[in-house]
């Protein structure tokens, strides 16, 4: 296959490269790396409270038994490593600082308490049971609501109410528009725990070079850059001693952005040991220690007239932020993103909202796919479904009501954000003609007895967020630009290096059609080298659905400069204007004359001075170029799913029956790849809203730290996904991408439970939270049927 400057990979569903060296068992993967002869494991002791003073440790047992290289705790590591700060510079937060091993005190089960080290893994397990902490138990506030009361137990003593971040906001004379409004109706939302369980759980590899000064640390992890930039400078180290290399990583989702302990004290101790020290999670840490997300409450209070059209929204929006702030997101993305986004794709002018994140005795939070986008739209979605019972107007068409108009682009929403582009109409409309809606409208109740409703999702998604979209959260760690270098050898093959790291998305692929599109050469001569700081360029890498945005606009900016420098080459030899060349099937061609021309072979070697030709007069010597992107702004993507569902009566079983996803990305790189993202989110979503559910007893046990009895679907649950496109290219991107990455769990989550709540209209059940059990619609029906 080959790529034109004009065009003629992006667009295409090219296989991935990736899947056959995976599907044959070849992947790389953290446990895989080959061991030192002299590799330290290492294992954390978990507190059992979820609240305590640690009043003595005693490792004497352990450290005796034989294999066990050394016991550590807290105040020892406090010695080697700066607490972690999330540097969060937004009005409204309050820090909290996070030691990597517990020192004088411990804010959740599972935080670590201790560390061991040992000559092989069976010691380190067997050394577990032998330290002996003995605590002073505290109390402890796992419950969000509950913990902001101000007598409810502090997390950390500085935090007031456990408050650590307030945002407000309310557009000029929100009030009074409030008040015009003849209806009003409001409601409360609730998601719980979630978290997003990847294939492979987590993991770090730190080993020193030769003279025990630099080390390589291999982490799975999607944000390598920020990684070094994190765990040297909490160790007290040059960053140019520090490598980081991403292996295969097994599913991020957004868990595995996060600088976490382990990072940070696997490279202390190489660096303080100098021998190769190695930590692989488990399962059941991974379900304990890695991040929570969307444990939400949405206070939704909408003002609207009698045709249905919203005149004012007023939100109060409570997000757990558990224990800890996360580096270096720390606790606002979830609550700020919640608020931000609710309006979505609707013509809401008024709007008013209070969000709070709150500190907990739970695990920490973080980004999981999708962030608060999910949960805000449920309870978006859900106030347009409710509204239209309310009025007796069909919810498709109290969206279309307020639905912003095809004429009013670019849009600026209340809350400041632009909406270059979008399909919101077409979208819904192509939505409702696949799943059949008015026809599911119109038929009589079925004689199997089940409950059968449908629920639609109309939402935007926010990508591509760069510099500008993170400073305006206050994240001051998280550098909002990517890059690219592209490199031609002499061979005429091109390198492309770039700042993301791949955790699932096809980036081998997607990149590679970009890069062959860019310099005119074959997809099988191009190569894309990303997840490794020593090889690839600085950048803020695979986080909140922008990685064909700025690293696709990175590779466009470097391509270009390749380009042209092979069209000066070439137009020098060939005795033309560049202006006269054009780059394709791997070959620079004279326009209108396409036997006049040269090899990128033949280019190559000019350009590296390994050719009889010379280089054109001022011109350098090699053949790469390297280039960043840092978008603008942030692009808007949009999309509509609509699921149906039918729910057995008797044991309040739910079984989707179709479902239906009209989606706009923008321009397309890869449809294949784009449709494989679409159902990897679905999934999820579908488990969020019918399964996943992290329980937490009142004293802070998490009750379901198995996959046992932390449900998730299997393929038995998932069913068919109609999926279409339509492309309306962004202006406020290079490349006209919009992002994907996330658009099939945030509109899943709501779709689904709005079929549900549609089904169980008819018995008066209010449906208002996820995950929607079987366990909680049984005991539903049976109330309501008394």
């Amino acid at each position: 296959m080959t790529g034109t400057e004009a065009g003629g990979l992006v667009g295409r569903s090219v296989k991935r490269r990736e899947d056959d060296y995976l599907l044959r068992g070849k992947g790389q993967f953290l446990d895989d790396i080959a061991e030192p002869r002299d590799t330290l494991y290492v294992g954390f002791v978990p507190s059992p409270y979820a609240h305590a003073r640690i009043l003595s440790i005693d490792s004497t047992a352990a450290v005796a038994l034989e294999g066990v290289f050394a016991v550590l705790t807290g105040d020892d590591l406090a010695r080697l490593i700066k607490p972690m700060d999330s540097e969060t510079t937004i009005a409204g937060y309050v820090n909290s600082l996070r030691h990597a091993v517990a020192v004088d005190e411990v804010r959740y089960v599972g935080e670590h308490v201790a560390i061991i080290l040992a000559d092989h893994p069976y010691a380190v397990q067997d050394a577990m049971g032998l330290v002996q902490v003995e605590y002073e138990a505290l109390p402890a506030v796992t419950d969000v609501e509950e913990a902001r009361r101000p007598d409810a137990p502090r997390v950390h003593a500085h935090i007031e109410n456990n408050i650590t971040y307030k945002g407000e906001f309310s557009t000029p004379g929100f009030e009074e528009a409030f008040a015009a409004g003849p209806f009003t109706l409001r409601e409360r939302f609730r998601s719980g725990w979630v978290g997003g369980v990847p294939m492979e759980p987590r993991g770090c590899f730190a080993i020193p070079d030769h003279t025990g000064d630099s080390i390589t640390l291999h982490t799975s992890t999607q944000i390598p850059h920020i990684v070094r930039t994190g765990v040297a400078g909490l160790v007290g180290m040059s960053e140019s001693k520090l490598r980081v290399v991403v292996p295969e990583v097994g599913g991020g989702f957004g868990t595995k952005a996060n600088v976490y302990p382990e990072d940070v004290i696997t490279v202390a101790l190489a660096r303080h040991y100098r021998r190769a020290v190695k930590w692989v999670q488990d399962r059941s840490e991974e379900l304990l220690n890695n991040i929570h997300s969307r444990n939400h409450i949405y206070d939704v209070e909408a003002a609207f007239d009698g045709d249905g059209v919203i005149r004012a929204v007023r939100l109060e929006m409570l997000a757990n932020g558990g224990a800890y702030t996360s580096f270096p997101f720390g606790t606002t993305l979830e609550a700020t993103g919640g608020a931000r986004m609710l309006v979505g794709p609707y013509r809401i002018r008024n709007y008013a909202y209070q969000a709070y994140s709150i500190a907990t005795n739970t695990c920490p939070a973080g980004a999981y796919r999708g962030v608060a986008q999910p949960t805000c739209f449920l309870a978006m979605e859900g106030m347009m479904d409710r509204i239209g019972r309310k009025l007796g107007i069909d919810p498709a068409e109290v969206r279309f009501r307020n639905l912003i108009r095809d004429e009013e682009f670019p849009w600026t929403n209340a809350v400041g954000v632009r909406y270059d582009v979008g399909s919101y109409r077409e979208c819904l409309e192509r939505a409702l003609e696949m799943a059949g809606y008015h026809a599911f409208r119109e038929r009589p109740a079925a004689a199997d007895g089940k409950l059968r409703g449908i629920g639609i999702c109309n939402f935007t998604e926010s990508t591509g967020t760069g510099a500008p979209g993170w400073r305006a959260r206050g994240l001051a760690r998280v550098p909002g630009f990517d890059s690219a270098i592209i490199r031609v050898d002499p061979q005429g093959h091109v390198t492309a290096y770039i700042s993301h790291a791949n955790a699932g998305q096809g980036h081998l692929t997607t990149f590679a059609q970009l890069v062959a599109d860019q310099v005119g050469c074959r997809l099988e001569d191009v190569t894309i080298i990303e997840g490794d700081t020593g090889l690839s360029p600085y950048g803020s890498n695979t986080v909140a659905s922008r990685s064909a945005i700025t690293g696709g606009g990175a590779v466009i900016r470097a391509g270009a400069k390749v380009a042209d420098k092979m069209r000066r080459i070439a137009a020098h030899n060939l005795e033309v204007a560049p202006v006269d060349i054009v780059l394709r099937e791997g070959r620079a061609e004279v326009v209108g004359a396409g036997l006049l021309n040269v090899s990128f072979e033949e280019i190559a070697r000019i350009a590296y001075s390994v050719g009889r030709q010379g280089l054109p007069e001022g011109e350098d010597y090699g053949l790469e170029a390297t280039d960043y992107y840092d978008p603008p702004m942030v692009t808007i993507a949009n999309a509509v799913h609509i699921a149906q569902v039918a729910i057995d009566p008797d044991d309040a079983r739910v079984t989707i029956e179709k479902y239906v996803v009209v989606h706009d990305c923008g321009r397309l790189i890869n449809p294949m790849i784009v449709d494989g993202q679409i159902h990897g989110g679905v999934v999820q979503g579908l488990g969020e809203a019918l399964m996943e559910e992290f329980i937490y007893s009142p004293d802070g046990q998490l009750l379901n730290a198995n996959l046992l009895d932390y449900v998730m679907p299997t393929a038995m649950d998932v069913p068919e996904i109609r999926i279409a496109h339509i492309e309306t290219p962004t202006v406020d991107a290079l490349g006209g991408f919009k992002g994907v990455g996330e658009g099939g769990v945030i509109g899943a989550v709501p779709a689904i439970a709005n079929a549900v709540a549609d089904a169980l209209a008819g018995l008066g059940i209010n449906v208002n939270q996820v995950p929607l059990k079987p366990a909680y619609l049984h005991r539903w029906m049976r109330e309501a049927r008394g």
